[in-house]
């Protein structure tokens, strides 16, 4: 089991790598755009899957707003979900965010330089891990 478990997590890594080569430079960014490109879904028994993030109910695209430390789907996902980041830290070249929500907390690390993006969740006896990539966002005008 512990193999399974191990060649897995080398393919999350290996599938996440191509998003990383192409996002943009977040420094002194407040607005973002971040995507999912892989998620695994693991249970307190040992068990986890690697899935596409739409079955595990992980928007396409999740807009970041740092000043006013929310996160929210985009208005054309139709979703109308928002969460308040609880903690926000820039150091290091890196955006450290976290936060509770309906029974899970989560813990997001965005690298400012590539865009890259680790994100994970945590509820009683399950553990999602999501690897993608972030984009400045545009302000609407």
């Amino acid at each position: 089991m512990m193999r399974l478990i191990h060649r897995s997590l080398w393919i999350v890594v290996a599938l996440a790598v191509p998003a990383l080569a192409s996002a943009d430079d977040l420094s002194n960014q407040n607005l973002l755009l971040c995507t999912a490109v892989t998620a695994m879904h693991c249970h307190d028994d040992g068990e986890c899957v690697i899935d596409i993030p739409a079955n595990l109910n992980i928007p396409q695209f999740l807009q970041v707003n740092l000043k006013d430390k929310v996160l929210s789907t985009t208005k054309a996902s139709g979703q109308n979900r928002s969460t308040p980041i609880r903690n926000l830290v820039r150091e290091g070249g890196q955006i450290f965010l976290q936060g509770l929500e309906g029974g899970r907390a989560f813990s997001f690390v965005i690298d400012e330089e590539s865009g890259s993006l680790s994100v994970g969740v945590a509820a009683d006896g399950r553990v999602v891990s999501v690897f993608g990539a972030c984009t400045p966002l545009a302000q609407e005008r």
